[in-house]
């Protein structure tokens, strides 16, 4: 095997093993998060759809301890997540004097693709649900208001959903992006 062969198998296992980490840091986090906001809410149907992922995953509620216990579960799919999706080459590279090659991710780049992403999908559901009409329409995205103040299943709630998803994944890619290139810094050293 030559040098730069083990060089790229060196990075590809790099890159898997930070997406993994980063990916699943930012899923465990979602869940204990978007758990705690419904917990700290209360009210008579706290959790009504979150709490479904207690179906799936043994021993999560909407609940202090489910919380936590969402961290774990988020932590270890989003883990194999990452691994399965990372990137099997460098997404970009920096040469040292040295000629080792280190690979990072942009984060502003990533956080406004991701956040563009999301923001572009909500609008598009919510305005097809909106033109669909009926009684029961989006019955399931209108709870997102609990998360995104201000959004309903209408155009103007679509525009104001669009931008705090666009404003959270621009966040939440920095923060992958942070916590990837953090993972590789230590794997290098």
């Amino acid at each position: 095997m030559s040098d730069q062969e083990e060089l790229h198998g060196t990075l590809s296992r790099i890159n898997a093993r930070a997406w993994g980490i980063a990916t699943g840091l930012i899923l465990g986090g979602a869940l204990l998060l978007a758990t705690l906001i419904l917990v700290i809410r209360g009210g008579p149907d706290m959790g009504a759809h979150l709490g479904r992922l207690g179906n799936i995953l043994p021993g999560y509620s909407v609940s202090w301890l489910g919380a936590f216990v969402g961290l774990i579960y988020g932590f270890v799919i989003g883990y194999g997540l990452g691994r399965l999706i990372g990137p099997r080459s460098p997404l970009s590279s920096t040469r040292e004097p040295s000629g080792t090659t280190h690979v990072r991710i942009n984060g502003k780049a990533w956080g406004l693709a991701l956040g563009a992403a999301v923001g572009l999908l909500l609008f598009a559901v919510t305005n097809l649900l909106d033109v669909k009409g009926g009684t029961d329409r989006g019955a399931f995205l209108s709870s997102l208001h609990v998360y995104l103040p201000g959004y309903r299943v209408d155009f103007v709630g679509s525009l104001i959903g669009c931008a705090y998803l666009l404003a959270i994944g621009f966040l939440v890619g920095e923060l992958v992006a942070a916590v990837y290139n953090r993972a590789v810094e230590r794997a290098e050293g």
